[in-house]
């Protein structure tokens, strides 16, 4: 029962309503039970009290000698007492001194006062009334005796029940009082505790006291349990804010690391690196990794040493300079001696530049993260090594390629020309060996190498202009601009028109090379050879994507047989053509003069066409 009273608030508060109740119920029925006994305490009295009156009349009548008066009030007087006994609290026989004292007046009025009264009234006791009532004075003061029993029992009564009342209200003002003081303590307090607690957990201040609620009720169960919470919100605080800051340490070396990828990304695609810088980037690499001994050996693909070695830090110390081949070719994790060594080969398309090794003492390892830096900054320098034999690869290929157009230009032009030359000197030599020399031949082949000898100086130049030729910032439209004013310059007499329609058409240098070349050579033509005064050079974008490029002039129209002597530029112009996957047509025009017509796809074309076909 107390261990329910001191667990459970509510059945502690409702232990103090039952007692309230209790304490009310009991006054209510101690007050009923003493107004109920009390009840004919006042007739007993007034009944007591009027004995005294019939005695009094009894003295009065019985010395007249009216028998049945005096019959009649005695008769009176012992009703009055039996009806005294019957309202009474006890019985004739009680101990108490109430039923003493009424048994006394009941056997002195009985055994004395009647008989006395009635023999007074039958003249057989002569008794004047002073004299009758002076002997009935004892027996009134009986009487008077017996009313003072019963006001004492009244008031007793009364007294009992005003007790009972004092009581009932001093219990009940302490139970309310002992209510309100429960309430205020076990309940008010440890409430208004929570409920602070409550709001500030719910603004986020976790960090507070421990709630002073020590009580085993339903209360104290929650107060403990706000506190344990408490406690472990404030633990999941700590625990955060030291995952954000570990969090943020991280995402800060993955900035500076993505950070310094960038870098090198961005260095490696503006050239090649060198040994002395590249030692740079190791040494900046190993500070944002936090990783002291690294080794970079450089290797060539045929080599069986390095030709560059970088240590950062002690490096490898188990390095053995005469089994690079091994060490190269070896991936992952090894335990050599008191190390363990990480080593990451710098390869590409099955090609081996060499390793990166990291080294630590043989109880550490490196966590995932480091190794993907190291396998990343590996990747890095293998790239920009491969970028840079690539590029090598590329310039030689260049070279040979360049070196093998300008072969091929000299076999198409001068080569040409040397040879037309040659045969004229043969025909020459011919017309000089019989015995009559005809001089109109000798003159036609003279005439023949002179002017063979000025189309292989004109395309001499030709070709030392066409090999200085660069395309600047102004690209294909600039350089033909350049061209037309340099031929206005010489030829005054020529109007040259441009029509440049290919500004928003993306070339490539290969294309606009061999673009221009053609122009050149088919404007070259008409200036020197048409005998015009009007040239039209048109580049324009044609139908499917298509670029046309047009020369015309109206001079006297090309030859029936083109391919004559004079006219070796039109197979150099054919072969731009082929490189280009164009199609070349030189004809003669209706209105007179030469058209010279080019049509082809560019590349840019070729690959939406392979692109929207593949989709």
């Amino acid at each position: 029962m107390l261990n329910r009273i001191r667990q459970s608030i509510v059945y502690r508060i409702g232990t103090l309503m039952l007692l309230t109740v209790l304490v009310a119920l009991s006054s209510m029925v101690a007050s009923y039970v003493i107004s109920d006994a009390a009840e004919n305490d006042a007739a007993a009295v007034n009944l007591a009290g009027s004995l005294r009156a019939m005695n009094y009349r009894l003295a009065a009548t019985a010395p007249a000698g009216d028998r049945e008066a005096t019959r009649q009030v005695a008769d009176q007087v012992a009703r009055r007492l039996q009806r005294v006994l019957d309202i009474s609290d006890f019985v004739a026989d009680d101990s108490s001194s109430a039923a003493a004292r009424y048994t006394e007046v009941q056997n002195h009025w009985q055994q004395e006062i009647r008989p006395l009264v009635e023999s007074v009234a039958a003249g057989q006791t002569p008794m004047n009334s002073f004299q009758l009532a002076r002997r009935l004075e004892p027996f009134i003061g009986e009487v008077d005796a017996l009313v003072s029993e019963y006001q004492q029992i009244a008031e007793t009564k009364i007294r009992l029940l005003r007790v009972v009342q004092l009581g009932s209200l001093f219990a009940t003002v302490l139970l309310v009082y002992l209510s309100l003081y429960i309430l205020h303590r076990s309940v008010e307090q440890p409430l208004q505790q929570l409920t602070d607690r409550s709001m500030s957990i719910a603004q986020g201040d976790v960090d507070l006291s421990p709630l002073d609620i020590d009580s085993e009720d339903e209360l104290g169960v929650l107060a403990r349990t706000i506190n344990y919470m408490s406690d472990e919100i404030h633990a999941t605080h700590r625990d955060l804010e030291r995952r954000v800051q570990l969090k943020t340490a991280q995402l800060q070396k993955s900035h500076e690391a993505l950070d310094f990828q960038y870098r090198l990304a961005r260095r490696i695609g503006e050239g090649p690196l060198q040994g002395a810088e590249l030692e740079q980037w190791l040494s900046e690499f190993s500070r944002l990794a936090d990783l002291e001994n690294l080794d970079l050996c450089l290797m060539t693909p045929e080599g069986e040493a390095p030709y560059e070695h970088l240590v950062r830090g002690f490096g490898n110390n188990h390095c053995d300079p005469g089994d690079c081949q091994v060490c190269v070719s070896t991936c992952g994790s090894t335990v050599e001696g008191d190390q363990r060594n990480y080593r990451f080969p710098l390869e590409v398309d099955k090609r081996n530049y060499g390793v990166l090794v990291c080294s630590l003492p043989q109880e550490e390892e490196l966590d995932e993260e480091q190794q993907q830096r190291l396998a990343t900054f590996a990747d890095s320098v293998t790239a920009a090594i491969a970028i840079n034999e690539r590029e090598a690869q590329e310039r030689r290929v260049a070279l040979m390629d360049e070196r093998a157009i300008i072969a091929r230009e000299l076999h198409d032009s001068l080569a040409q020309s040397l040879s037309y030359l040659k045969i004229q000197v043969t025909r020459l030599t011919r017309a000089n060996r019989g015995e009559q020399v005809d001089r109109d031949q000798v003159q036609e082949i003279i005439a023949e190498l002179k002017e063979g000898l000025d189309s292989s100086y004109r395309q001499l130049r030709e070709l030392l202009t066409t090999f200085r030729l660069q395309i600047g910032q102004g690209g294909l439209r600039g350089i033909l601009e350049q061209a037309i004013l340099s031929y206005r310059e010489q030829h005054p007499q020529l109007s040259i028109l441009l029509d440049y329609r290919l500004d928003e058409i993306p070339l490539t240098p290969h294309e606009e090379i061999h673009l221009l070349q053609l122009v050149r050579e088919a404007s070259q033509n008409a200036v020197y050879h048409s005998q015009g005064d009007r040239v039209e050079i048109s580049l324009l974008q044609g139908v499917n994507h298509s670029l046309e490029v047009q020369i015309r002039d109206n001079g006297i129209g090309i030859s029936d047989a083109p391919e004559k002597r004079n006219h070796f530029g039109m197979s150099i112009m054919q072969e731009r053509a082929s490189n280009l996957d164009g199609e070349l047509a030189i004809r003669r025009r209706e209105t007179g003069g030469t058209e010279v017509s080019f049509t082809f796809v560019p590349d840019y074309a070729r690959n939406r066409e392979v692109i929207w076909q593949e989709a």
